[in-house]
């Protein structure tokens, strides 16, 4: 079948437990040294093969890596970057941590210092693959997903059914878990009918006007879309159409959305991006921007996950209250990326970067950041 590798990767989870159930811890990160904090104002997390292994659709032969970049297309990993064992990575930063999920757990690094910590991730209800991360209004994160089936790929119809309903959902993190713990929110954000092929890999992601959840269909990419991250989301098209799957997408400095995927090139796999003006229109074609032959990883580079490097938006109950700093409750937040003009996740959210402050407005279908 000439799907994503992830797609079999999916069916390798289900079968080996390897998913984040109810009152079920993931394995936990191993605790690594400090890294060189990204400076750049773009960030992807993605997974590669380790050195090696024989069976890279083995989701166990995954290791997670960190990568930053200053205009979305040309990539470096983090300086004293240390892989380690985990697949379909996410990174969001919030505040001075910036988050990494894989199915490993959770790994947060201190954006000032450098310093790694790790913790293990529990959902209230059910099982889930394929997580997403995004904001709520009052800082908490979001999770998007796809529900996990043991015995069987969630991303496919079980053996037998002709057609069958597949969803992605969303679950709230826990006031005061600081990212590992998440209570699933009723109903469905995306509930689709599908007869052949898989349904799997949510995005999150505001493109300046509207909250966009991308789907991959196999090798391909769909869109959808609602005014309010916890509403029902309808589709609006296909964005890749068998040109690679496994989306993620961000809003760049200029407004433009850019969209990555992974897909497959003869026995290897790359990520390529492409940019649009709203990131639910048709794309013609992507440029390769991440081969793990260019950062001598092997061959295999899969399953990305981008995020801006920005502050976000700040949460003071989201982190214990034996770690919360006298700062935390402050309504002004440092961000690294901001500049006049740039794009912003939330209006109101204020910044200072030097001696200059700034405020996130809304500019025609953007939100931008302007001097205050």
């Amino acid at each position: 079948m000439n799907l994503p590798l992830s797609r079999f990767i999916l069916g390798t989870w289900v079968f080996a437990a390897a998913v984040i159930t109810a009152g079920m811890m993931t394995s936990v990160v191993p605790v690594r040294a400090a890294v060189i904090a990204p400076t750049q104002p773009y960030l992807m997390s993605f997974h590669t093969c380790v050195s090696g292994a024989t069976d890279c659709n083995n989701p166990g032969n995954h290791i997670v890596q960190l990568a930053q970049s200053a205009d979305g297309r040309s990539w470096s990993l983090l300086g004293g970057w240390q892989s380690y064992r985990g697949s379909v990575p996410d990174v969001f930063r919030r505040g001075n941590t910036l988050y990494v999920y894989s199915t490993s757990g959770l790994m947060r690094i201190d954006m000032a210092t450098g310093a790694t910590s790790t913790a293990s991730v529990t959902l209230s209800e059910g099982t889930y693959v394929d997580p997403s991360i995004a904001q709520l209004s009052d800082g908490r994160f979001i999770l998007f997903y796809l529900p996990g089936i043991m015995g069987q790929d969630p991303a496919q119809c079980a053996r037998g059914e002709s057609s069958c309903v597949r969803q992605i959902k969303s679950a709230v993190e826990v006031a005061g878990s600081d990212g590992t713990q998440f209570t699933v929110d009723a109903g469905a954000r995306v509930s689709e009918t599908i007869s052949s092929g898989s349904f799997s890999d949510p995005d999150i992601f505001y493109n300046g006007s509207e909250w966009v959840v991308y789907v991959s269909r196999g090798p391909s990419v769909h869109a959808y879309t609602s005014s309010s991250i916890q509403g029902s989301y309808v589709s609006r098209g296909t964005v890749s159409n068998n040109l690679g799957g496994v989306p993620s997408a961000m809003q760049l400095s200029d407004g433009s959305i850019a969209t990555y995927v992974h897909s497959s090139v003869g026995s290897s796999t790359e990520i390529r991006m492409a940019t649009s003006a709203s990131g639910i229109a048709a794309i013609a074609s992507f440029q390769t921007v991440v081969t793990a032959q260019s950062i001598g990883l092997g061959t295999h580079a899969e399953s990305p996950g981008v995020a801006l490097n920005v502050s976000g938006i700040s949460c003071a109950a989201c982190t214990p209250a034996s770690s919360v700093s006298t700062t935390s409750t402050s309504t002004t937040v440092a961000v690294v990326a901001a500049r006049v003009g740039g794009a912003c996740s939330k209006a109101g959210l204020t910044a200072t970067v030097g001696k200059t402050r700034l405020v996130c407005k809304k500019s025609g279908k953007r939100l931008v950041w302007a001097k205050r």
